[in-house]
C-alpha cells in the first residue's frame, strides 16, 4: 500500500493539491466581503465541528477577518496583511490584529490552505499552494492600502519574509512571531521521507476550535521543506527589508536557535530591524536591535514562553490568563493527566521543558504573552519608523 500511495503522490498530487487548494484562495479581484463569504460557505460545508451547538462561534475562529480604521484616522493607508501558522486559524492573530487596528492600521488576517476545516485537508496541500494563496492576498490588499506590511506566525512568517524578499520594492516591512527557520527537531528531515508512505505520527480529535490538534506528516515535510528554502533565501541576500522579530528562547517547536543567527546575519542588516527576545534564563536588557525580556515568573506561575504564546493577550476571553481554555495537548495520550492539566487551580505554565515539568507534572502550555502591551508598543514604534523612513526619503 505504502508504495501504491507513494506512486499516486508522485503521478497526481500536485493536481489535487492545487484543485483543493484552490477553494482558500483569495482570486484576483476578488473583493474581501465576498471571499470571506464564500470562505465562510466553504467551511459550514467541511469543517468538523468542535461543538454542533457552538457553530457560529467556530466559524467566527477561523473565518479570515479584517479591521479597517475608523472616520478618526487620518487618510494615510497603512495595512497590515497577516497569515497564521500551521494547524492553526486566523483567531491566532486576533490578539495583535486588533491592537495594531486601535493604531488606526488597516489589519486584515486570511486563512491558509488546507485550515480552519478539518486536518485531513492538509494531506493534500503543499508550499507552493501556500505561497500562492500569500501572492494573491498581497496583490489584492496593496490595492487598497498605500504602504503594505507583512506580519506572520511561525510557518505563516517563513510565508511572508519569502515573499518580502522577492518582492521587496511591494513591502514596507515585515513583522514576524516565532517564525519558522527550522523545525525544533534534529530528525526533521526525515518527514520529506516519511511523507509519502505515513499520514499521521499521531491523530486526535481537536476539542479546541480554533487549531488542529494533530499535524499530518506530508504537512510537517511541506512545512520542513519550506522553512529550509526561506532561510537560505534570506541568508543569501541580508537586510532586503525591515524585520521586527519576537521569540521565545524556550521554544519547542521551532528552532530559536536557528531564527537568532538569521537575524544575526541578515535581517540586521538592515538598520531598522529589531528583535524581542523573551528568554528564562537571560537578564532583561533593552540593548537594541535586540531586547531581551526575562521571562522566568514565579510570581505568576511562569517559566518561559511557548511558541503559541508570544502575540497572545493575557485578555483574550479564551485563551487568555482567565481564559475559557487551557492548553494541555502535551498529556493526550493520557486522559487522566489531560484532565488534571486543564483543572489544576494552581497550574504553571510555560513551554515544555525539564524544568517547567519539576514545578509541576501537569503545567501547561503558556497559551498568552504577560507582556504583550509592551510587545504591542515596540510594534508600532516600528511600524511608525519604517513608515516615516519613507515619507522623508520622497
Amino acid at each position: 500500500m505504502a508504495l501504491v500511495r507513494l506512486a499516486w503522490v508522485l503521478l497526481v498530487g500536485t493536481v489535487s493539491s492545487s484543485v483543493l487548494a484552490n477553494a482558500w484562495v483569495q482570486t484576483s479581484g476578488e473583493p474581501f466581503a465576498a471571499y470571506r463569504e464564500r470562505m465562510a460557505m466553504h467551511f459550514m460545508e467541511n469543517k468538523l465541528w468542535v461543538s454542533a451547538e457552538a457553530k457560529q462561534q467556530e466559524l467566527e475562529a477561523v473565518l479570515p477577518f479584517e479591521y479597517r480604521p475608523n472616520d478618526t484616522c487620518s487618510s494615510h493607508s497603512v495595512g497590515v496583511l497577516m497569515f497564521h501558522g500551521l494547524s492553526d486559524s486566523p483567531f491566532s492573530l486576533r490578539d495583535p490584529a486588533q491592537a495594531l487596528a486601535d493604531q488606526c492600521i488597516h489589519v486584515r488576517v486570511m486563512v491558509l490552505p488546507g485550515h480552519g476545516t478539518r486536518a485531513e485537508d492538509l494531506l493534500e496541500v503543499s508550499r507552493q499552494d501556500w505561497r500562492a494563496a500569500v501572492k494573491s492576498a498581497v496583490a489584492n490588499f496593496s490595492s487598497e492600502v498605500d504602504m503594505v506590511y507583512l506580519a506572520g506566525f511561525s510557518t505563516g512568517g517563513a510565508l511572508v519574509t519569502e515573499y518580502a524578499w522577492q518582492q521587496p520594492e511591494e513591502v514596507q516591512g515585515v513583522v514576524l512571531f516565532s517564525p519558522l527557520f527550522k523545525i525544533n527537531s534534529a530528525i526533521d528531515w526525515l518527514s520529506p521521507w516519511l511523507a509519502p508512505m505515513i499520514d499521521w505520527l499521531d491523530h486526535y480529535d481537536s476539542d479546541d476550535y480554533s487549531k488542529y490538534a494533530s499535524i499530518p506528516v506530508p504537512a510537517i515535510a511541506e512545512a520542513y521543506s519550506l522553512a529550509k528554502e526561506v532561510k537560505a533565501t534570506v541568508l543569501a541576500e541580508p537586510g532586503r527589508v525591515p524585520v521586527f522579530v519576537a521569540l521565545s528562547e524556550e521554544d519547542a517547536t521551532v528552532d530559536s536557535a536557528v531564527t537568532i543567527d538569521v537575524f544575526e546575519h541578515s535581517f540586521v542588516a538592515h538598520m531598522q530591524s529589531e528583535m524581542i527576545l523573551y528568554s528564562a534564563s537571560r537578564p532583561t536588557n533593552d540593548a537594541p536591535p535586540v531586547h531581551v525580556v526575562n521571562t522566568d515568573l514565579p510570581e505568576q506561575r511562569i517559566f518561559g514562553l511557548s511558541h503559541m504564546s508570544v502575540h497572545g493577550a493575557p485578555h483574550n476571553p479564551y485563551y487568555g490568563e482567565q481564559g475559557a481554555y487551557r492548553i494541555c495537548s502535551w498529556y493526550q495520550s493520557d486522559p487522566d493527566r489531560y484532565q488534571e492539566c486543564r483543572e489544576a487551580e494552581q497550574n504553571w505554565y510555560g513551554e515544555r521543558s525539564k524544568v517547567l515539568q519539576a514545578k509541576s507534572d501537569v503545567a501547561a502550555r503558556l497559551s498568552w504573552n504577560p507582556y504583550f502591551q509592551d510587545l504591542m508598543k515596540h510594534i508600532n514604534s516600528f511600524i511608525h519608523k519604517t513608515q516615516q523612513s519613507t515619507v522623508v526619503s520622497n
